[in-house]
């Protein structure tokens, strides 16, 4: 270790000593003017890539609707049950490697990480043009999920290195427009690839190809792109970084200096609240699921034509967008249990008619309207969970096991909705519809732990000063200094 070293160990020892854990100071004009300046660096250089790279996740998991209306099913002479699987196989790995990939993600380096499990994927999805047989197509698509699985996840850990509690859930909510977005791009790429006559491919294989190989350009491009860690940030002025770092280190710490073991996993792994949060997710996850990958199935048996089918898809995605945009403006004015409840409640209205009143235009309309509330209630649910955890590691952990727990619906709900159940889908839409209102009594019943939680705390202070801010930081969420978002 060089005396440069020491130097700035020391200094960073002193800085630990006097911090106040989870209580922000307030900020100087001269300050106010820093955060703004290197939010402004760190969203430009962090938020493009890695909304792209989810974007094109979405679009890659997704594509199945469009294959299977594209002849894909005929093609490989899929069963009904195959068709299932195709779905159902991918969710399988895709909540199974979630938890070990965010470990992974903090043995490794983001840059390094995120580029390789994307290049991954991409070529498990180019690899689905040119399955021969509905085995290896399922195989693929588990491979798809396996890879798949550290993203999500490891984003929403990955952006807790960079802002503070109140700055990440916008940020969240900014990278989950990525939801709506890709079904706008998906639905209508995924038409135009399969209504054309690409070389030797199929339909469905141009999906696949061209979709894969886009996917596989942004991950490569991903490795050059991201900075690990706020302190290796060499595009922040040293006063930006000075202070960004003292305000991370106020509240979850520095995600360079973590080093969890094996005890902390498993304290984490006991919280029932990430639990809980993991069934709300898992219930509103549903519709989410279901509007992203079969409205081509559903419309398509209701008298719209493959083409059009695939595009129209895109609708519900449209006005997802637009209800994501209006969270973002009401995030930080609105709690966000009350905005889960809205929007959800919309959702199932809407959802609801679609599914049980008769006529194409109507079901077109409403499933449209639906997306409004079901795209929105993603980031919302996971950036609420996200922002209650008080820790780095906690908060990587935490994110693999909501999303783990919450992708368990694409494993169960997908065989509801292949086309041999349609074209109403009755058990379908009803079981999708009663989870959902489950995770809305979910949501108001933690709304009011958190807020008896934090009246509890604030009526019983406590004074932890004599435990170094290390072992504080361990506590998590239940440091009495801490006060969950509600």
């Amino acid at each position: 270790m060089t005396a440069s070293d020491i130097e700035k160990s020391d200094n960073f020892s002193k800085d630990l000593d006097d911090l106040k854990l989870n209580v922000q100071e307030s900020l100087t004009p001269d300050q106010e003017v820093l955060v703004k300046s290197y939010l402004r660096k760190i969203d430009m250089r962090i938020l493009p890539i890695v909304i792209l790279l989810y974007i094109f996740s979405l679009i890659d998991r997704g594509n199945i609707g469009a294959a299977l209306v594209s002849g894909l099913g005929k093609e490989l002479k899929l069963s009904k049950s195959n068709e299932g699987d195709t779905v159902t196989y991918f969710y399988v790995f895709y909540l199974l490697c979630e938890a070990p990939s965010n470990i992974l993600l903090k043995k490794t380096k983001p840059h390094i990480w995120f580029a390789l499990i994307g290049s991954l994927w991409s070529l498990a999805c180019i690899g689905l043009a040119f399955a021969k047989n509905g085995t290896t197509f399922i195989v693929l698509r588990a491979a798809l999920g396996a890879f798949e699985s550290g993203l999500t996840p490891g984003i929403m850990g990955y952006l807790n290195y960079w802002y503070t509690r109140t700055e990440v859930g916008f940020r969240m909510t900014i990278f989950f427009v990525a939801v709506p977005i890709s079904g706008m791009i998906g639905g209508p790429l995924s038409a135009a690839l399969s209504s054309r006559n690409l070389g030797p491919f199929k339909p469905y294989q141009a999906i696949f190809f061209v979709e894969g190989l886009l996917t596989l350009i942004i991950s490569l491009s991903s490795f050059f792109i991201l900075i690990d860690y706020p302190d290796q940030a060499k595009f922040l002025k040293p006063e930006e970084k000075e202070l960004l770092i003292k305000r991370l280190n106020n509240e979850q710490g520095m995600a360079s200096q973590a080093k969890p073991t094996v005890s902390q996993t498993l304290k984490v792994a006991s919280d029932w609240k990430i639990y809980l949060n993991a069934l709300i997710f898992f219930g509103l996850n549903n519709f989410a699921i279901i509007l992203g990958t079969f409205t081509p199935t559903m419309l398509n048996t209701n008298g719209f034509n493959r083409t059009a089918s695939i595009y129209l898809s895109a609708l519900p995605n449209l006005l997802g967008l637009f209800g994501v945009l209006l969270s973002m403006r009401l995030v930080n004015k609105v709690s966000y249990s009350t905005l889960i409840m809205c929007y959800s409640a919309w959702a199932i209205i809407c959802y609801s008619v679609a599914a049980f009143v008769g006529g194409s235009t109507i079901k077109l309309v409403f499933l449209s309207l639906c997306g409004f509330g079901a795209a929105t209630n993603i980031p919302l649910s996971l950036s609420w969970s996200s922002v209650n955890q008080g820790g780095i590691y906690k908060g990587l952990l935490a994110s693999a096991i909501v999303v783990s727990i919450g992708s368990i619906c694409g494993v169960v709900i997908p065989r509801f909705f292949v086309i041999g159940y349609g074209p109403n889908f009755v058990l379908g839409h009803s079981i999708t519809i009663a989870c959902v209102v489950m995770a809305l009594l979910l949501v108001a019943t933690l709304k009011i732990y958190y807020s008896t939680e934090n009246k509890r705390r604030t009526n019983n202070p406590v004074d932890l000063n004599n435990i170094p801010i290390e072992e504080q930081r361990l506590l998590n969420d239940r440091h009495p200094n801490f006060r969950y978002q509600i």
